[in-house]
């Protein structure tokens, strides 16, 4: 029985291009590789997981306009001294 390799996932935010549809674009991404987690028509963005290698096969799929890693942040709770 082999190992099971576990490799870290990236979550990313596409950005489209005005006149891009959102459907089609879902489409693209999720064929390149991207796990859609959602899709925000009204703005033009589509948020999604997969490999840190994905982000340049993202950035070349017509009607992207940007691709980035999602931040996170972290306020901790009301009334912490550390945030």
């Amino acid at each position: 029985m082999s190992p099971t390799r576990h490799t870290a996932l990236t979550e990313w935010v596409i950005t489209l291009n005005p006149d891009t549809g959102a459907a089609q674009a879902r489409d693209a991404l999720a064929k390149a590789g991207l796990h859609v987690d959602q899709v925000l028509e009204e703005i033009g963005v589509i948020t999604g997981h997969g490999d840190a290698q994905l982000g340049a096969a993202l950035r070349d799929i017509k009607g992207v306009a940007d691709v980035a890693e999602q931040a996170h942040i972290d306020i901790g709770p009301p009334g912490s001294s550390v945030s």
